[in-house]
């Protein structure tokens, strides 16, 4: 027998080069970083932008209110200014129609005691908007006799001042519109500013777990929500300011 027939042939097994050791340490990072993407990192991702466009919405929201809130202030200042004006109109108006009211009964009692000269007298200083209706209130009855009613509830009766005062009226009602309308704007820009609040808290917070399910399920409440909150900016007028 030979001396070598008897021995087992062993197998050498030669170290691995650093270059060898170095790619299969960075293949297996590759392998983990594609499992844990592919297992929760969309999640990450997906929160990550929910955040990002939630505290954007917030933020033009907040920004809208204010704006808003400017025009409702505006609004109720003009109302205020505009309702003051059609008081001193309509004031105004009261007055001359007592100054009619004065001149008619005075005329009415010096028709009674039939004296002629002051009754011109007092014809000749009607105001210029009481003459017409005085005329056609005369005129509905034979001459020499007193017509019923009074010129008063004549149409021809119309009184400058208390149309002016009508019409600041109806305007500070627009502005006083205009007003409310600004303040439900606003409000509802406060809504969705509350409802971005929400994403971010459901799109925080739903990372936080560890449960594949709630974590989707967070994640999912918070882009129901943040999807209602833009349909709702988009329905609303925006005011940029400029």
């Amino acid at each position: 027998m030979t001396p070598g027939a008897d021995q087992t042939t062993e197998a050498v097994v030669e170290p691995e080069t650093p270059a060898e050791d170095s790619s299969r340490s960075l293949a297996d990072r590759a392998d983990s970083v594609a499992e844990r993407f592919g297992k929760s990192d969309w999640i990450e991702l997906a929160a990550t932008l929910l955040l990002a466009l939630a505290t954007i919405a917030s933020a033009w929201s907040a920004y809208q209110a204010t704006r808003w809130g400017g025009v409702q202030a505006n609004a109720y200042s003009s109302a205020a200014a505009t309702r003051a004006e059609s008081v001193r109109a309509s004031n105004k108006a009261l007055a001359q129609q007592q100054v009619d009211v004065a001149t008619y009964i005075a005329w009415l009692d010096t028709y009674a005691s039939e004296r002629p000269i002051l009754l011109a007298f007092y014809e000749d200083r009607f105001r210029p908007e009481f003459k017409p209706a005085f005329q056609a209130w005369r005129a509905s009855a034979p001459e020499g006799t007193v017509p019923d009613g009074s010129p008063f509830s004549r149409p021809e009766y119309v009184l400058a001042e208390q149309l002016k005062a009508d019409d600041l009226l109806a305007k500070a009602e627009e502005s006083s519109a205009v007003a409310r309308a600004a303040n439900q704007t606003g409000d509802n820009f406060i809504l969705v500013a509350v409802l971005m609040a929400s994403v971010l808290f459901f799109a925080g917070v739903g990372t936080k777990f560890r449960a594949t399910v709630t974590r989707r399920t967070m994640i999912a409440m918070a882009t129901v929500v943040f999807t209602i909150g833009v349909i709702v900016i988009a329905s609303l007028p925006q005011n940029v300011g400029f």
